[in-house]
C-alpha cells in the first residue's frame, strides 16, 4: 500500500519537532514529494498559548505567544512550490484535555476558522481542514463540535474536504 499523505508537526506538544527554517522545510517538503507523498496535514495550528501563525484572535483574547514564525503560510508556500495539496489543523486551548468539555474548542475555532480562511484561502495549496481534536468517550459534545466546525470549515471555503482526527481513546487507554 502506497502512502500519499503525512502529518506535519508544527509546535509540538507531545512529539518531538524540529526547530527548522525555511531552508530545512524546503528540503523535507522536497523529499515528500520525491516519495510519493501528495498530502500534508498540519496536525493543530496551536496548543494553548503556542501559535503557528500571528492570530490576532488568539493572541488578544487568549493570551497566545506572537510567533517568531508564520510557519502555516511558509507551510501553504511550500505545498505550492512542490505541488502539495495542504490541510489545516485547528487549534488547540488545551482546555478540554484538562475539562474533558469541547465548548472551548468551538468557541476558540469559530474565530480561527474565519480567520484562517480570509487571510490564507487564496492559497491554491489550501486544499482543505482537520479537525484535530482528540476525544474519548468522556469528551462532552464531541460529535456536536465536530459537526458546528466541520460545517463552518465547509461553509466558508466553498465545501472544501474536512477530516476528523484518527485518535479515540479506548476504553483502557
Amino acid at each position: 500500500m502506497k502512502i500519499t499523505g503525512t502529518f506535519i508537526d508544527e509546535i509540538s506538544h507531545d512529539i518531538p519537532h524540529q526547530n527548522w527554517g525555511r531552508e530545512e522545510w524546503d528540503r523535507d517538503f522536497a523529499y515528500m514529494k520525491a516519495v510519493g507523498i501528495d498530502t500534508v496535514i498540519m496536525i493543530r495550528s496551536g496548543y494553548r498559548r503556542f501559535i503557528t501563525y500571528p492570530s490576532a484572535y488568539l493572541q488578544n483574547n487568549l493570551g497566545c505567544y506572537e510567533p517568531p514564525v508564520d510557519l502555516v503560510e511558509m507551510f501553504l508556500q511550500l505545498a505550492e512550490k512542490h505541488g502539495l495539496k495542504f490541510y489545516f489543523g485547528l487549534y488547540d486551548s488545551g482546555k478540554y484535555w484538562d475539562t474533558g468539555d469541547m465548548q472551548h474548542e468551538i468557541d476558540a475555532n469559530r474565530y480561527v476558522i474565519d480567520e484562517v480562511w480570509s487571510r490564507y484561502g487564496h492559497y491554491s495549496s489550501f486544499a482543505g481542514w482537520y479537525l484535530s481534536m482528540e476525544i474519548s468517550r468522556k469528551t462532552k459534545g464531541a460529535a456536536a463540535a465536530f459537526r458546528i466546525l466541520g460545517e463552518q470549515c465547509k461553509g466558508v471555503s466553498g465545501n472544501l474536504p474536512t477530516f476528523i482526527s484518527p485518535w479515540i481513546d479506548a476504553k483502557k487507554p
